[in-house]
């Protein structure tokens, strides 16, 4: 079973299917799982029934020889998930079995597992799967199964009821205190229900085990380096979403640390394509925050053709802040700089293993677009631009976190309530909340503070106080949590927040 173990755990993976290797990675990675398949197969016959059936059932998720690097990968994972049914049928009773069989069947489609607008699964397998899962985790052994209440996270993390997996998530939080993909990946559920706070917490509690492990000065796995800034990535998320500055910004900083410029010019791994984006989270929670100056000094990367990206993101958050501080000029010459760079991006540029980097760089585009002619006093043609910014955003392809971490909605509904649109600004927070039908669930931002806020607004400014009243404890408890004045869902609405600041001079 230990030549078992080294061919499965080569292999493709939830987060790392076959597109995510490069063809370099492929050949020496079949290499060592032909390899290590050839030595179990000499003793397959000796070995008990159940182990025999895993290692007949693995030879079929790889091709046959390590020249197939050009071929389409994927066939071997759905052979592979036929293969594991039988395995599953025969041994069901087996914990491990059906963990097996479930990620077999959710490495078919990894992040595709739910259509996000209809809320259905995207197969019979894919429910199929789900039963299986809910059936080990019904069991008494079951709850305390880390495989299980893992994988049970990643099936329900994009379902329109990702609550079903918060005792998974629970039960994962203490299964394995020093593991820190166990810690975090509770945080899957943690902000698709809106607990910000807690999914800060486990982040966190994820990167001390981290830099616990890191810290012996002997982790040589390139891989576990990504997983680590992912924890951090989604710590600054989180906190960007439940109004925590010192949070998101201490995240935000710690990234460039982990990923250093040597690290991210691995080509194999190709590690840009696996963590550029997540590069870029410093921008985008100085922007959350309207640190219109701080953005002013941040530099572009000392590589800019291998951190195509970043580099865009910076010229980006600079129009931003340019056009906010009303130097329009420069924020045209910033607008025309991010262009060039968005057009230098690679097309094959990743952006998460779930999209390229080419439609989220659309949104900001529009934004940027949006905002400068905004400023410019084209409020209409600047509101339509934002509406399209939203278009996109809402086709972006599902990823935690988020691929866009500020939601256009919350831009748009803020300059939509100081032109005095109150009425389209609580139809925006409504979906954004996730409290309208039209908007799918999960889409949706649940219970962040910067549109309780803004709904709240628009309840009261619409005549509707018995609303208002309905979501006050809820957007008070949200905005206790935050470290900043929380006084419009986005920093660019200049008025409410020209108009705190007036109150304390």
């Amino acid at each position: 079973m230990a030549y078992w173990g080294i061919a499965f755990a080569v292999g493709p993976n939830y987060n790392k299917s076959w597109r995510m290797f490069t063809s370099d990675d492929r050949r020496s990675s079949l290499e060592k799982i032909l390899g290590a398949l050839a030595c179990a197969r000499k003793v397959q016959a000796d070995v008990p029934p159940i182990e025999r059936a895993l290692i007949t059932a693995l030879t079929t998720r790889f091709p046959r020889t390590s020249d197939a690097i050009s071929e389409d990968l994927s066939q071997f994972d759905y052979a592979y998930a036929e293969a594991m049914r039988p395995v599953y049928e025969a041994y069901g009773e087996d914990l491990d079995m059906t963990t097996l069989f479930a990620d077999a069947v959710m490495c078919t489609r990894p992040r595709q597992l739910w259509n996000l607008n209809t809320g259905k699964t995207t197969g019979a397998d894919i429910d199929e799967a789900r039963i299986a899962l809910e059936k080990g985790l019904a069991q008494v052994e079951g709850r305390n199964h880390p495989g299980l209440c893992h994988l049970y996270i990643h099936m329900m993390e994009m379902s329109p009821f990702p609550e079903l997996a918060l005792n998974a998530a629970d039960n994962l939080r203490r299964l394995v205190p020093d593991g820190s993909h166990m810690q975090h990946m509770a945080t899957h559920i943690d902000t698709a229900c809106g607990d910000y706070r807690r999914s800060v917490d486990s982040n966190f509690d994820a990167i001390r085990a981290d830099d616990k492990y890191f810290s012996r000065g002997d982790v040589t796995s390139l891989i576990y380096t990504a997983y680590r800034s992912h924890n951090i990535h989604a710590m600054a998320y989180s906190a960007m979403m439940s109004g925590r500055s010192a949070d998101a910004l201490y995240a935000a900083r710690r990234l460039p640390e982990v990923l250093s410029l040597e690290f991210m010019s691995i080509k194999t791994p190709r590690m840009v394509d696996w963590t550029e984006w997540q590069l870029v989270t410093l921008p985008h929670a100085l922007i959350r925050f309207g640190q219109w100056e701080e953005i002013l000094q941040l530099r572009l990367p000392a590589n800019t053709d291998l951190l195509s990206v970043m580099t865009a993101t910076v010229h980006y958050a600079k129009g931003i802040a340019f056009a906010i501080l009303g130097r329009i000029a420069e924020a045209c010459h910033a607008r025309d700089a991010f262009e060039d760079a968005r057009k230098a991006v690679p097309d094959d540029r990743m952006y998460s293993p779930s999209s390229m980097a080419a439609p989220v760089l659309a949104v900001a585009s529009a934004m940027l677009e949006g905002e400068l002619e905004y400023r410019k006093g084209n409020h209409s043609k600047a509101l339509s631009i934002l509406r399209h910014g939203i278009d996109l955003e809402d086709n972006l392809a599902y990823a935690d976190p988020p691929l866009w971490m500020q939601p256009v909605r919350h831009a748009l509904s803020a300059l939509l309530l100081e032109q005095g649109y109150s009425e389209e600004a609580e139809k925006l927070y409504l979906e954004d909340l996730g409290f309208s039908d039209s908007h799918p669930r999960r889409k949706a931002r649940i219970n962040n503070v910067w549109s309780l806020h803004g709904l709240y607004e628009c309840f009261m400014r619409n005549g509707k106080e018995e609303k208002a009243k309905s979501i006050r404890i809820q957007r008070d408890i949200a905005m206790a949590s935050s470290d900043v004045p929380i006084k419009a869902s986005c920093f660019c609405r200049l008025s409410a927040i020209k108009r705190d600041d007036d109150c304390h001079s």
